[in-house]
């Protein structure tokens, strides 16, 4: 049976792609350009671009089997990006019980408790150098999304073999 609101067929991999953050703050842009750039080359994926997470999200990531979320981040040094598998089992309860402050692990216990799945997700951060409010992106933070734009192709590729 299809599964029509992700566009996928049975025995092809649902994979999501979610990038959040103000485009309007410099490189907490990271994420929404990522999945933009990434809707240009890729084709397959849900896109999804949000300014914050929200609950209702919730239902999408129950009809994957992949999710990646693309952020900026603060912590590290500018321009570095990391990688990291989440779980449901991540969240806390005070995480699971927030309404103003959605995360990836929120998210990802909701699909959980309410759709009885929840896909194999990565976070993909770059760590941002200025979050000030001004249209286009720092030197470390342009280096950063052309690296995601050529890690996620390599992570969808690889998901198979990597749980």
């Amino acid at each position: 049976m299809a599964k029509s609101s992700t566009g996928c067929k049975d025995n092809v991999m649902r994979v999501a792609l979610i990038g959040y953050g103000n485009t309007l703050r410099g490189d907490d842009a990271l994420g929404p350009l990522a999945v933009e750039r990434l809707r240009e080359q890729l084709p397959g994926p849900q896109y999804v671009i949000r300014q914050q997470l929200g609950p209702e999200l919730a239902g999408l990531l129950a009809e994957c089997d992949l999710a990646i979320f693309v952020d900026a981040s603060v912590a590290g040094a500018p321009g570095e990006v990391h990688v990291e598998q989440l779980s449901p089992e991540q969240a806390s309860e005070m995480t699971q019980n927030m309404t103003h402050h959605v995360t990836p692990v929120t998210l990802l216990a909701i699909s959980k408790e309410l759709y009885a799945h929840a896909p194999r997700t990565i976070l993909v951060t770059a760590v941002g150098a200025s979050f000030e409010n001004f249209e286009g992106l720092s030197p470390q933070a342009s280096r950063a999304l052309d690296e995601i734009c050529e890690l996620v192709p390599t992570l969808i590729g690889d998901f198979p073999a990597m749980w």
